[in-house]
């Protein structure tokens, strides 16, 4: 049976859904930690190293394992380095100690340092690590790796080559679920650099960020409804057909959200259906649900910066949401037999056509408040481009 697994947010009232059927597995990580991550420290719960001891115990003693990430996918050149040896292993050592069996990387170094240096951790291949092709996922099973969680944006609607992956690979195949990213994105290598520099605690940054990449990713979204489509989703009730191709495990997200929101993400797909807006599963539709309750003391420690930028511009960030859309996931229902029977790799988004059709007919957005949006975002992103956003006069 396919297997699920899900994001932890350090709350204790989270702990019951590891005793959910399919549920194995729990992931996160500190907000901060040398190594860095794959969301910036702002948007994570905070939690001291002894709450942490005490949570994974908990899930442990309920019957999942935990993975912690590792997922950055720059150290600023410091793995390499003395200190930066001292640090890793430090870290290492920590999770080791209380129990923690897997771990997500991003860079292959580490898979290395890791698998000699702690043979006792199964290690898993980072999404951010944009693994797209079958011998880009031989070479990180040389390497090691034990899993792979492959590249979301252009292998989730692959059916062909995730049945080559299938065939050739010895080791664990995993796909991200509820994700919203755009077809093709152009972002995501700056993306996933930018956020592990955001939480990594010897960067220079001190966890201030300003995430441009998923303002460009909100404004295509909203101006050009077809990228609701072609995102890289999986629909609960399509969950079947990956398990049909032997994909070993779905990974839902975000690890930033409250215990409400990751609970009901989590029982869509383990009852394998959901009626009604299939948006309020994707957490980056959803404004009022990201981060999961920033107090204000976490708004002052990584985002107070007055001479870094006009604190004023970026409270307009408030502004930008997508709650005005609606997408019945019941008038999804088959859609993905044209995914199956075409590789969007050999045409063009233009020339095809299907997404674009698709959503003017099962996108619903009132047109005078998505126009106004569009306008709000494109103000936006000229200050940010232009510079304004960093200036006061």
């Amino acid at each position: 049976m396919l297997k699920i697994s899900v994001p932890t947010n350090w709350r204790k009232d989270l702990v019951p859904l590891a005793g959910r059927e399919q549920v194995d597995e729990f992931y996160g990580k500190l907000a901060q930690d040398f190594i860095g991550g794959g969301r910036p420290a702002y948007s994570i719960s905070q939690i001291s190293r002894k709450g942490a001891v005490s949570h994974i115990r908990d899930v442990r003693s309920s019957g999942c394992t935990f993975n912690y990430l590792l997922n950055a996918t720059c150290l600023n050149n410091m793995e390499l380095t003395r200190r930066g040896q001292k640090e890793i292993c430090l870290l290492l050592d920590w999770l080791e100690s209380m129990g923690v069996e897997r771990c997500t990387v991003a860079v292959p170094y580490l898979l290395e340092l890791i698998k000699k240096r702690y043979p006792r951790f199964k290690v898993y291949v980072s999404t951010s690590s944009r693994v797209d092709s079958l011998e880009r996922a031989r070479r990180w099973e040389g390497l090691g790796a034990d899993g792979i969680i492959l590249d979301s944006v252009s292998v989730n609607r692959n059916f062909g080559l995730l049945r080559q992956l299938r065939s050739q690979l010895k080791c664990e195949m995993v796909l991200i679920a509820n994700v919203n990213c755009i077809y093709a994105c152009p972002f995501k290598n700056y993306h996933c650099t930018a956020i592990s520099h955001a939480s990594q605690s010897a960067s220079a940054s001190q966890g201030f960020f300003m995430d441009y990449s998923s303002l460009m990713c909100g404004y295509l979204r909203v101006k050009y409804p077809e990228n609701f489509i072609r995102a890289d989703w999986i629909r609960p009730e399509d969950v079947v057909l990956y398990e049909d191709l032997g994909i070993d495990r779905i990974k839902l997200v975000d690890r930033t959200m409250p215990t409400e929101f990751i609970f009901a993400v989590a029982s869509a797909y383990i009852n394998r259906r959901y009626d009604g807006n299939l948006l309020d599963l994707f957490a980056n539709c959803r404004k009022k649900l990201m981060y999961n309750k920033i107090d204000l003391a976490r708004k002052i420690k990584y985002l107070f910066h007055p001479f870094r930028i006009n604190l004023y511009q970026v409270s307009k960030l408030k502004d930008l949401t997508f709650d005005m859309f609606y997408l019945d996931n019941r008038s999804l229902d088959g859609f993905l037999e044209y995914f199956m029977k075409n590789d969007c790799r050999l045409k063009s988004c233009r020339e095809c056509g299907y997404c674009r059709e698709l959503a003017s007919r099962v996108v619903k957005v009132d047109r005078l408040l998505q126009q106004k949006l569009i306008e709000r975002y494109e103000q936006y992103l000229s200050r940010v481009v232009s510079g304004g956003i960093f200036k006061y006069i």
